[in-house]
């Protein structure tokens, strides 16, 4: 939720527009913080474990385009394996907890 923030307020600043995908990834976070559905919560931990996955490529390709290691292309790869595995990281941590998580079925 915090990355869509940052996203949102920094195309806001630079380019003077509004990011309405973050608005969109922002509400359907706050609707699975709201209403913690399992389900959607499954879902939701395994796209963002496959978006930092894609995330991680994308950094060790812009990696290997630099044609010699400099402390620009050290700093790539750390910020960006750091961000990568820290989504990963929470991604695992929303599926497992989604899945350990009983159906709340109305008793009668």
């Amino acid at each position: 939720m915090g990355l869509a923030v940052f996203s949102f307020v920094e195309t806001l600043i630079v380019k003077g527009q509004i990011n309405y995908l973050m608005i969109v990834v922002l509400a359907i976070m706050v609707a699975q913080v709201v209403f913690k559905n399992r389900y959607f919560g499954i879902f939701l931990g395994l796209v963002v474990g496959l978006v930092s996955l894609g995330l991680f490529l994308a950094v060790l390709s812009d990696y290997r385009k630099f044609p010699e290691v400099t402390s620009n292309a050290i700093e790539l790869i750390t910020v960006g394996s750091l961000l990568s595995l820290a989504g990963a990281i929470l991604a695992a941590v929303m599926v497992f907890k989604y899945f350990n998580q009983e159906d709340k079925i109305a008793i009668q």
